[in-house]
């Protein structure tokens, strides 16, 4: 028998040395798009859920305060706020919603008290919350976070004050 000398074609080791270079380079073009879709949908789901939860808990305390005189819009130290009256043990008290220093906040205060905007609780991270009340008991909302994503909604007042209608 003849033993067969195994001889190393040059061109099949480039070819090989081809085709995994390009499979690499596939690979980290894939890795690359990947990583930035993957950036995209976290910027966009924190958006979504910044405006989310603003827009959730005003509609939640709005409802809450479905009543007659418990909705109106008012002032907190010169800053446009969105104020709900409650009634506890015959005294009133406010909550006032409104934006300070970049964030939504919320304050619950007596009625008779002096009110400080500063020592409200942050609600979310926005730059900008507008609230106009278009006839008695219609509020439009317009809500804006620091990435410049944009929320706008309407709310309506089942039980509107008689003085106002």
């Amino acid at each position: 028998m003849k033993k067969r000398l195994i001889t190393r074609h040059p061109v099949a080791e480039l070819a090989s040395l081809l085709l995994f270079g390009i499979f690499v380079l596939f690979l980290l073009l894939m890795l690359l798009f990947s990583a930035r879709l993957y950036q995209q949908t976290v910027k966009n789901t924190n958006a979504e859920n910044t405006l989310g939860t603003a827009v959730s808990y005003l509609t939640t305390k709005f409802r809450q305060h479905d009543t007659i005189n418990g909705i109106f819009t008012g002032k907190l130290d010169n800053l446009s706020a969105l104020c709900f009256r409650d009634t506890l043990n015959d005294q009133d008290y406010i909550t006032y919603i409104y934006l300070d220093q970049g964030n939504l906040k919320e304050l619950f205060t007596s009625d008779s008290s002096s009110a400080n905007a500063s020592a409200g609780t942050t609600i979310a991270q926005l730059s900008d919350f507008q609230i106009s009340e278009s006839r008695p008991g219609f509020y439009s909302f317009e809500l804006k976070d620091s990435e410049g994503n944009k929320e706008t909604f309407y709310l309506h007042q089942n039980s509107v004050s008689k003085e106002a209608s």
